[in-house]
Order: C-alpha cells, then sequence, then structure tokens
C-alpha cells in the first residue's frame, strides 16, 4: 500500500486533486451535454403531448363513428327483418297463387264439359223444336182434314 502512495505522491496528484479535477470535468463538459439532452427530452414531452391531445382527438372522433355504425347495424337489422318479412308474405302468396292456379285449372276443365254439354242439350233442343215444329204441322193437317171430313 505504500508503494501506492509512493506512486501518487511521485505523480503530485492526491485524492482531492482528482476530485476537482472531476468535478471540473462534470461541470463544465457533462452538466451542460445533460442539461442540453434534458431540454431535448422536454421539447420531445411536449410533442408527445401534442400527439397525444391529437390521438384524444382521434378517439373521440372514433367513438362517434363507432356509434354511428352500430346505430346504422341496427337500422340495417331492422330492414332485414322487414325483408324476411316480406319474403315470407311472398311465399305465402306463391303457394297461395299456385292453390288458385289448379283450382282455375279445375273449373276450366269442369266448364269444358259443361260447355260440351250445354251445347249437345242445345242441339237437342233446337232439334225437338224441329220435330215439335213437325208435330205442330201434323196437328194442323189433322185438324184441317178433320174439319173438311165433318
Amino acid at each position: 500500500m505504500e508503494r501506492k502512495k509512493e506512486k501518487k505522491e511521485k505523480a503530485g496528484l492526491s485524492k482531492k486533486d482528482i476530485s476537482e479535477a472531476l468535478r471540473v470535468f462534470y461541470e463544465e463538459k457533462l452538466e451542460p451535454k445533460f442539461e442540453q439532452i434534458d431540454g431535448r427530452f422536454e421539447q420531445i414531452d411536449k410533442r408527445f403531448d401534442r400527439v397525444e391531445a391529437r390521438l384524444d382527438q382521434h378517439d373521440a372522433r372514433f367513438e362517434g363513428i363507432e356509434k354511428k355504425l352500430e346505430e346504422h347495424d341496427e337500422k340495417f337489422r331492422d330492414i332485414f327483418a322487414h325483408f324476411d318479412q316480406v319474403y315470407q308474405r311472398f311465399e305465402r302468396l306463391e303457394t297461395e297463387y299456385y292453390a288458385i292456379s289448379v283450382a282455375i285449372d279445375r273449373i276450366e276443365k269442369k266448364l269444358d264439359g259443361e260447355v260440351s254439354k250445354r251445347e249437345f242439350l242445345e242441339k237437342e233442343v233446337l232439334d225437338l223444336k224441329g220435330k215439335i215444329q213437325v208435330l205442330y204441322s201434323r196437328i194442323e193437317e189433322i185438324e184441317n182434314r178433320l174439319k173438311r171430313v165433318n
């Protein structure tokens, strides 16, 4: 240990001199740099504060947009429900349409048969009228003969 003291004494530097030199170095060189770095950090903090304020504004806008989207989603759900109801009604109407079409086809077939029967009956009636006319003429003839005989 004595050797270390001797070396330090030979160099002419004591602990006090070294600590004074470090203090001066710190105050002249390091401290201004640290203060400069602190200033830069403060500027960056201010920038971050501005960015954070803008992000808060954007968050508020996004929340408004999300609210509007939820309202639109609800409206679309209502519209889809109405479309479902309309489609159900169309399905019922389509079913009724087919039932009515089948019934009309049956009625038309029956009417076709009835028309044929009616046409046949009309011919028969005309034929009977003709025969009745013939009978009337014969009766008149017979009456006329009877009148002559009497």
